[in-house]
């Protein structure tokens, strides 16, 4: 049974391209929450949310339903995101370049509520990949399924990452963006 989302797809396809503005209205701030937090001038994020939902509108044929529409609007909008930040080449830091903390530190620095707005800028630092991780798992509690899809990795790869990205957190808030 078709879901009605399935039916306005299809209905786009058939030449009802006007039925796709609904995507834009239910979609548009997901998306922009997205992509805003991987790039953070409003204005580029404005132009890549666009990017992405007219991308997403040109391969509409592509869409197959194996994870739900959001979650594949989704990838595209990171997908673009990404590809603009690394045209860019913008240098973020790597893990490697810090010291590494053990687990109880790391913990106990970063469930300090004082520390919110260094925790944030920390945040801010990180690859884009890494910002995104947090930002659908933490902000957005999506499902690790979900997750892996929009990033194309594991679902068991994401518990890993997700503690390699708390670590790092800790020795940026730790030692500065001095590397």
């Amino acid at each position: 049974m078709l879901t009605d989302e399935q039916k306005l797809i299809a209905r786009v396809l058939d030449g009802h391209v006007e039925d796709y503005g609904y995507f834009l209205e239910r979609y548009g701030n997901e998306v922009f929450s997205l992509v805003v937090r991987l790039v953070p001038q409003q204005e580029d994020a404005e132009e890549l949310v666009q990017d992405a939902f007219v991308h997403a509108f040109n391969h509409l044929d592509t869409f197959v339903g194996h994870s739900s529409f959001s979650t594949w609007l989704c990838r595209i909008a990171y997908n673009t995101a990404v590809s603009w930040l690394r045209k860019r080449r913008i240098k973020f830091l790597s893990f490697e370049e810090l010291p590494h903390p053990t687990d109880a530190e790391v913990d106990e620095a970063l469930d300090d509520e004082t520390r919110i707005d260094e925790l944030r800028s920390a945040i801010a630092g990180l690859k884009p990949d890494e910002q995104t991780l947090i930002s659908l798992y933490y902000y957005d509690n999506r499902p690790l399924a979900d997750i892996a899809f929009i990033l194309s990795i594991e679902t068991g790869t994401i518990a890993t990452r997700l503690h390699r990205i708390r670590r790092k957190l800790y020795a940026i808030m730790k030692h500065g963006n001095k590397t």
